[in-house]
């Protein structure tokens, strides 16, 4: 049976009890919603987000640096993967654009797109990151559980 990729479940915050699939292959963006206390993000809900072309060249660094070792199924290009709908929060402390999820067929990683507040994985402030199920992912107050898909 073929990986089902993860799901991320928002453990605490304004969102609490959401949950949003990344499935192999895929990556989404999560970020603040618009308008948010008077926000300077203009993206309606449920559409994506246009990355800087720093957040851009960051998330391809990432790639290239998880693929470098040969991590069997690790995909090094964003082109190889499938955006999803941005996981948009209403957590006034989440940046904009704040980090990148990816799975591939050799696992889920996160990337911090120089978010204000951090990006932090199990308690520890992290610019990139593997995921795997039972991580604790916070974003501003946010915190996000990594579960297994399907």
């Amino acid at each position: 049976m073929a990986d089902p990729g993860i799901v991320l479940v928002v453990a605490k915050g304004p969102d609490a009890g959401r949950s949003f699939d990344v499935p192999v292959g895929s990556y989404r963006v999560l970020g603040r919603n618009d308008g948010l206390l008077g926000g300077t993000a203009v993206q309606p809900r449920g559409e994506q987000r246009r990355l800087e072309r720093e957040d851009q060249k960051t998330a391809a660094e990432h790639l290239r640096r998880r693929a470098a070792p040969g991590l069997a199924g690790a995909r090094s290009e964003v082109a190889a993967f499938t955006r999803e709908i941005d996981v948009d929060l209403s957590d006034e402390a989440v940046s904009q654009t704040h980090a990148m999820i990816f799975c591939d067929e050799a696992g889920a990683s996160i990337v911090d797109v120089a978010s204000t507040n951090g990006t932090f994985v199990n308690g520890d402030k992290v610019s990139e990151s593997a995921l795997v199920p039972g991580d604790l992912v916070r974003v501003g107050e946010t915190r996000v559980e990594v579960r297994a898909g399907g």
